[in-house]
């Protein structure tokens, strides 16, 4: 009998936000990173295939059959995601683009392909219900003119509004303000530099670690932010275990709570905020299993290509084959 040989599908992964784009291919451990795109860069699809394909160019990488994106500024309208995809295929010679919100990623990488919740905190939050059986749901998020609450821009924000509040006298005294001093220069004109920053969001989130050390060495307005960050992270968890375990709730062969994994750099072991949300969790009655992501959303979009099957993100992945899109 002769043995059938399997093709084995190469693909090339990204993880896209504001503050990054990083690039991985299936056949090595290698991390590419480019300069990440916000949505106010002019043409976001143009602006952001341009960063990807410049970060295929410079790794060098071998050729690629699938590309998975998972991207904080994914297009919404069909037509988008498909002049996307094709930008992207042209460049890296993949017959498949599948592109997603990096929501979907993330939860591929946190949970393993699995079923549950992820919440991830970088520059924005990220948080995907996905029931054992049913239509997954995006909880939250909505970018940070309207959302993204306990995300880095966000604790960045509101830190450097306590350092400015404090510094003209409306708001309490906050080490904050030499933080802000250390990491921006003086607080004169901060705001207008802020303003007339080229990438505001990425600048601004940047400040978020200060915030996590203030408030780790005791600082109670740097406290307080963390704790609204770790309240609203509660609201994500409440709303994305209610979703996920909705057809379970009840049932006689239920087995167990809904997995719920952390991920991002803000929720790290043992990082203040992760340890603040922790706390309020272990206090809640949401039935969820908590643990750490077992991986980043980078290595999500890797699994979630090599897998070929995008089944459980019903309408929530885009898939664009060379010569079609469906």
């Amino acid at each position: 009998m002769v043995a059938r040989s399997v093709k084995v599908i190469r693909v090339l992964g990204v993880d896209g936000g504001q503050s990054g784009i990083r690039l991985r291919h299936s056949a090595g451990a290698r991390i590419v990173e480019v300069v990440g795109v916000s949505r106010q860069e002019g043409d976001t699809v143009a602006t952001v295939a341009d960063a990807i394909n410049r970060g295929w160019r410079d790794a060098t990488f071998e050729p690629a059959d699938r590309v998975v994106l998972g991207l904080t500024t994914a297009p919404t309208e069909p037509a988008e995601c498909d002049r996307l995809c094709g930008l992207v295929g042209e460049t890296t010679g993949a017959t498949e683009v599948w592109v997603a919100d990096d929501a979907v990623t993330s939860h591929a990488g946190a949970l393993s392909l699995g079923w549950g919740v992820s919440l991830v905190a970088g520059t924005g939050v990220a948080c995907l219900a996905v029931p054992e059986s049913g239509e997954p749901r995006i909880v939250g998020g909505h970018g940070f003119l309207l959302g993204d609450e306990g995300g880095a821009f966000w604790i960045g924000r509101q830190g450097v509004r306590a350092a400015l509040r404090s510094g003209d006298g409306r708001g309490a005294p906050t080490s904050l303000t030499g933080a802000a001093e250390r990491r921006f220069g003086a607080l004169a004109d901060l705001h207008v530099r802020l303003h007339d920053a080229q990438r505001p969001v990425n600048t601004i989130a940047r400040f978020a670690p200060d915030v996590l050390a203030e408030a780790a060495a005791g600082d109670e307005v740097a406290g307080g932010i963390l704790n609204e960050a770790a309240q609203e992270l509660v609201l994500l968890a409440r709303a994305g275990a209610a979703w996920a375990g909705r057809e379970r709730a009840g049932a006689a062969d239920r087995s167990g709570p809904v997995p719920f994994a952390l991920g991002g750099r803000l929720l790290e072991p043992g990082s203040e905020l992760r340890q603040r949300l922790d706390h309020l969790l272990a206090g809640e009655s949401i039935d969820i299993a908590v643990r750490s992501a077992d991986a980043s959303p980078l290595d999500g979009a890797l699994k979630l290509g090599l897998s070929g099957d995008a089944s459980a993100y019903h309408g929530l992945v885009h898939l664009w084959t060379e010569g079609a899109s469906t």
